[in-house]
């Protein structure tokens, strides 16, 4: 059988050295029947001229306004669709792929006609965990007490724990294979998160539906990222996170999980922002507030950022 036609969709914003790192890397994939997509995303930069210039082989796409990661993912899913491209895969530009990366997600999803997503085993960069190796960033997730998502096995080293393929709420932005004829029949990533929570969203839609995701520990990534401290997240984190914990909540929560939430996620959030003053990061203390009242306003999507002074335009 022939192998499935991929589109692969990065999202670039004034991040030329990520996305060129993870643009090398997809050089030595050995899945080939795949067309790249970089979405440069409103950067003001020059970063998506001197990626285009460098990698031309791969298609390079140009909004002039921030869309988002949601809204720039979907300018790429758009394109790739029209490319009759059969199933879409979403990838952070900082991370680098391993070659055999890709084969296993499409085996998984290919394996059962009701699996909408799958995700793979992400690694944090050595470079950017003090030089350790196989510490893990995402194996999978489950929903805490709160009723928030956690990754599994975040921060610990990977000791084959994690080796069993399992059906997750969610496969992780970061890396994530979506069915395609779901994208065309159910709709793109949801312009209500604008980023933080669009793939639980979509995953969570598509579960609805009566379809599955799924974390497969035989494809593995690196993200060329850095968690930061509790306490030191940035203030537009935690206004967007803090906001669209509440837009998801009141799309998907009923019954009892929505009492679950409006129990026990003011408890968490209190002792969020009481982490950022303890820290003194007053700003994004003051952001967590700001993304609990906005929401009350009816914000979603991309009304408040410009008013809180997150974006531009």
């Amino acid at each position: 059988m022939s192998q499935p036609k991929i589109g692969i969709v990065l999202v670039n914003l004034n991040t030329y050295h990520d996305t060129a790192v993870c643009l090398r890397s997809l050089e030595n994939a050995t899945y080939r029947n795949t067309t790249v997509i970089v979405v440069d995303n409103g950067s003001s930069d020059g970063s998506g001229t001197k990626l285009r210039e460098e990698f031309p082989a791969v298609v390079h796409l140009r909004s002039e306004r921030n869309l988002g990661f949601t809204g720039g993912n979907n300018l790429g899913i758009a394109y790739a669709l029209g490319d009759k491209c059969d199933h879409i895969l979403l990838l952070n530009n900082d991370t680098i792929i391993t070659s055999g990366f890709l084969e296993p997600l499409v085996d998984r999803l290919l394996s059962d006609s009701k699996t909408a997503a799958v995700s793979g085993k992400i690694y944090y960069w050595p470079e950017s965990f003090e030089g350790k190796d196989k510490i893990i960033w995402y194996a999978g997730c489950f929903q805490k007490w709160h009723t928030g998502y956690h990754h599994t096995g975040v921060m610990e080293l990977d000791q084959g724990q994690y080796d069993t393929a399992a059906e997750v709420p969610y496969a992780s932005g970061c890396m994530m294979l979506m069915r395609g004829d779901l994208i065309r029949q159910h709709g793109m990533l949801s312009d209500d998160y604008f980023i933080y929570w669009e793939e639980a969203d979509w995953c969570h839609r598509m579960r609805d539906l009566g379809y599955v995701c799924y974390y497969e520990p035989k494809s593995l990534i690196y993200h060329n990222f850095k968690s930061a401290p509790l306490g030191r997240e940035t203030p537009f984190y935690m206004y967007m996170q803090t906001r669209n914990a509440f837009v998801y909540a009141k799309q998907h929560y009923s019954g009892v999980t929505k009492l679950r939430y409006w129990t026990f996620y003011p408890v968490f959030l209190a002792y969020r922002l009481a982490l950022q003053l303890k820290a003194h990061n007053f700003k994004s203390a003051k952001a967590m507030l700001l993304g609990i009242v906005d929401y009350f306003k009816g914000y979603s999507g991309m009304r408040g950022l410009k008013e809180r002074g997150f974006v531009r335009t």
